[in-house]
């Protein structure tokens, strides 16, 4: 029966018979099995892998394998390269003895790890396991050295397809191209990371994640590799993205208040200035609105707003944006449009709110509104921009109401 598979390069072939003559000394049997890349042997297999067959493609693998690596010439200058790379030794390749003595080794030390589970490992497990919240651990070679049950749950990997992986063994290589990037820059850096991303659970729901990774240490104060927790901040993002909405919409109409018009305004305007598109601003006031208070009552008043704002979205452009201001009073943002374009855009809107029937109380009311309109110049000269159409509002009002006045600049 065979024990073990022993992966091996090509560059190794000609040693391969004399080694088997080696180690058919032990009890131990050993399949030979030849592979292009270290991604054709599997996680924590023994791999003989020549210097020369390496490829810069195996490099994020070396950690995730029990490799020797092999070395025309053994120098310890390079014999040390290649174990901080990750590889488990190195031998030249004219030492047989070595090269068999490291594999009897190995599986010697795979056999008693097998049979002898540690206390404190499974004590650290369960613990691990207890936490409702992703985690995992990678070493200083990035491969995962463990996670607990809610890290597994969620990428949909079994722990033991996890543990002792490269993450080039678990997830696509675009993806995996990028963690590992991220890792490796965290681990040259130091200290922490924290961000936020949006991530597909193996069920494919969408979440969004704050991952918080740092790196740890050594005994000895040398970086040992990094640990993250994997945090859904999905709930809280979407009442956060409710209150900052909330605090940029008027509650009774529903359009946006005055904070989001001076978000908008700014956005339009500098698009209008990178494009050479004029931007105007229709302000818009209800006629005797006072009256309807007067006479039907507050709550009436309030559905008379909420009429009016659904008249100047009827009759307004489609990329026509309005916001309350205050009161009765309501501003619509007008992007590529001229004085010109904005008049016609306001005299449509003053013409067709009486045509529409509002009824209060049993009773029909027509309502009539009072338009000042403006050619926006630029954002320095808002403050200017907005008293001058005020006054064109006022003028509207002055003349006799039911009427839309323009606003010129000196």
């Amino acid at each position: 029966m065979i024990s073990s598979i022993i992966y091996y390069s090509d560059s190794i072939a000609p040693w391969k018979e004399a080694l088997k003559g080696l180690l058919c000394q032990t009890p131990d049997e050993f399949g030979w099995q030849r592979i292009e890349c270290l991604q054709d042997a599997p996680v924590s297999g023994m791999v003989l892998l020549h210097e020369s067959d390496f490829q810069d493609v195996d490099l994020p693998l070396i950690g995730a394998r029990k490799v020797l690596m092999v070395l025309s010439q053994w120098d310890f200058s390079f014999a040390l390269k290649w174990i901080k790379q990750g590889v488990n030794d190195s031998v030249g390749q004219e030492d047989l003895h070595r090269i068999a003595a490291w594999v009897i080794a190995e599986q010697s030390r795979s056999v008693w790890h097998e049979t002898q589970p540690l206390l404190a490992q499974n004590t650290l497990q369960t613990v691990l396991d207890a936490i409702p919240v992703p985690i995992f651990y990678k070493d200083e070679w990035h491969i995962y050295r463990g996670c607990n049950q809610a890290f597994s749950d969620f990428i949909g990997v079994p722990k033991n397809k996890i543990v002792d992986h490269s993450v080039y063994d678990i997830a696509p290589k675009e993806l995996a191209d990028i963690y590992y990037q991220a890792d490796q820059a965290l681990l040259i850096s130091g200290g922490k990371q924290v961000y936020e991303t949006s991530v597909k659970s193996a069920q494919g729901e969408q979440f969004e994640i704050e991952f918080n990774k740092a790196v740890f240490y050594k005994t000895n104060g040398k970086k040992g590799g990094q640990v993250g927790v994997m945090l859904d901040i999905t709930e809280r993002n979407r009442l956060m993205r409710q209150l900052d909405q909330a605090s940029r919409t008027d509650p009774l109409t529903g359009v946006g208040n005055r904070r989001e018009f001076n978000l908008a305004v700014s956005i339009a305007l500098e698009k209008a200035q990178g494009r050479y598109y004029a931007t105007s601003l229709l302000t818009i006031d209800i006629d005797h609105f006072k009256l309807i208070n007067d006479q039907f009552g507050h709550s009436c008043g309030d559905e008379a707003l909420k009429f009016l704002v659904h008249c100047i979205h009827q009759a307004s452009p489609s990329y026509a944006r309005v916001y309350r201001i205050g009161g009765e009073e309501f501003y619509v943002l007008l992007p590529n449009t001229d004085l010109a374009e904005a008049k016609r855009a306001a005299e449509k809107v003053r013409q067709h709110i009486p045509s529409q029937s509002l009824i209060l109380k049993g009773e029909e009311v027509k309502m009539t509104v009072s338009i000042g309109a403006i050619q926006l110049a630029s954002e320095s000269q808002l403050e200017d921009s907005f008293k001058r159409v005020d006054q064109a509002l006022y003028e509207a009002k002055m003349t006799g109401r039911n009427r839309v006045c323009l606003a010129y600049y000196d």
